[in-house]
């Protein structure tokens, strides 16, 4: 009798113990929504991160490492974008999670989608054509939410270029960066990327005749002001290219009228600056590059490419346990 007694009295203490480890507050997710919202050192953080695991293991191909072991990568994507699906995708491979890729028309305006999709994954990373609905989103989700790309940033792609750039020159710190190509998400994520780690910045994306200002211009020279850095939209190519360490090209643009606009060569190049130079290219590569270009020495395309895989490994382990590599 004294035993049921005794049980009858523990079993609402269990209750309780168990109803307050259920309403503990969980850990704010860390999201990558806009570079606005990060700090210099947590861009450095993630980069440095990737570089140390690409030191460790140059060669990806059938490695696993199980840093995330079982973990459950969502990709949402609405169009579907093979190069940051395949680099988002082979990173949880290595670090030993699984994915699923879904592409869908998401109605983003039902931002309790958030809430449901964190109950079935670890981390999701979200490739859309519109942004703040994004934010919304991931104010709902229980998990971290990576933007991979939006209508404002490239986030992907945009941190594999400077982790290229920075294995070359070691610092983003006075380096001279061009941008010549039509708007683009990638466009604003520079112009937040390169104040914010110490480097000038100068870009072509327009004519005269139609002026366009990017979405995060003024944005970038609140941060210039900060960081005693440099940011300058030209109309002219050689002013763009003038003194330049790093040159990237935008994409292709969908306008045969306008690829004139924005086409430049080795010696455009050369002409403008005594500077070791490095170029880029944003892809899809249309004709305003040349092959000599293109294929050039000086050329890191294709790194930056692999990168991608590096970044998108370096995110998700920071996002899902903090961990850096």
């Amino acid at each position: 009798m004294k035993l049921f007694e005794c049980f009858n009295k523990t079993l609402p203490m269990v209750q309780q113990f168990r109803l307050q480890q259920c309403c503990k507050p969980c850990p704010k997710p860390q999201h990558l929504i806009c570079f606005k919202q990060w700090t210099a050192e947590m861009v450095l953080d993630v980069i440095t991160s990737a570089i140390n695991l690409k030191c460790k293991y140059r060669n990806t191909h059938q490695k696993r490492i199980d840093v995330l072991k079982n973990t459950k990568v969502m990709i949402l994507q609405e169009v579907n974008e093979p190069i940051l699906n395949m680099a988002v995708s082979k990173a949880a491979t290595l670090l030993g999670a699984f994915d699923v890729n879904i592409t869908d028309r998401v109605v983003w305006d039902h931002d309790y989608n958030g809430s449901i999709f964190s109950f079935m994954s670890d981390v999701i990373f979200v490739s859309t054509t519109t942004h703040m609905c994004v934010q919304r989103f991931a104010e709902k989700s229980l998990v971290p939410v990576i933007c991979m790309r939006s209508r404002t940033h490239a986030s992907i792609q945009s941190l594999a270029t400077i982790m290229a750039i920075i294995e070359e020159f070691g610092s983003m710190r006075c380096v001279n960066v061009s941008y010549m190509g039509p708007p683009h998400p990638i466009l604003n994520s520079y112009l937040l990327l390169c104040p914010m780690l110490g480097a000038n910045f100068k870009f072509k994306c327009c004519c005269e005749k139609c002026p366009v200002s990017p979405l995060l211009y003024k944005s970038s020279e609140e941060l210039t002001a900060q960081s005693a850095t440099e940011v300058k939209q030209c109309s002219d190519k050689n002013d763009v290219l003038k003194n330049t360490c790093v040159v990237i090209a935008g994409p292709t643009t969908k306008h045969r009228d306008k690829i004139e606009l924005f086409k430049f060569s080795i010696e455009d190049i050369q002409r403008n600056t005594c500077c070791s130079w490095l170029f880029f290219h944003t892809c899809p590569r249309g004709e305003e590059v040349d092959d000599k270009l293109f294929c050039h020495l000086n050329s890191r395309t294709f790194n930056a490419i692999e990168n991608m895989h590096y970044i998108a490994a370096a995110l998700m382990a920071n996002a899902v346990k903090g961990y850096k590599f």
